[in-house]
């Protein structure tokens, strides 16, 4: 597993600040600051595809934590996004909760909330691939 300066070092974390906060079993938070994200969407706030890249972002860093040997995160295959208020807080945090991981998918829930309102911002519903890594195979 990634460790958050691992996760914080990639070009995507850098470019955003983006910082994981925490990270365990099924679980991650990620926090990124509003004056960070140069792209902007309604009434100054955080723009609509970066909620939903924040959210994906979050769901890998969680699912990472859940990951057996010989095995790593796949594709995205399915995003749902529910935008509830605009992100304009200083500090937005990124919460993602594992549902199930099975052998080839998981599904994870994630928020976006202001961190200090408490705000829900949006929702998301996030599905992966579990895949094998480069050199194993599934049996079967």
């Amino acid at each position: 597993m990634r460790t958050p300066t691992e996760w914080e070092s990639t070009a995507f974390f850098r470019e955003l600040d983006l910082r994981v906060e925490t990270a365990g079993e099924g679980y991650a938070r990620l926090a990124v600051r509003r004056d960070a994200v140069r792209l902007r969407g309604a009434r100054d706030g955080l723009n609509g595809g970066i909620v939903a890249t924040l959210g994906e972002a979050a769901m890998h860093v969680c699912l990472a934590s859940m990951l057996a040997e010989g095995e790593r995160a796949g594709r995205t295959r399915e995003l749902t996004v529910a935008y509830l208020s605009g992100a304009r807080g200083d500090v937005t945090l990124v919460e993602a909760r594992m549902l199930r991981k099975g052998g080839r998918l998981a599904v994870g829930d994630v928020e976006l909330r202001d961190a200090s309102s408490g705000t829900l911002n949006a929702k998301l519903r996030v599905t992966c691939e579990v895949i094998p890594a480069p050199g194993e195979s599934r049996g079967g």
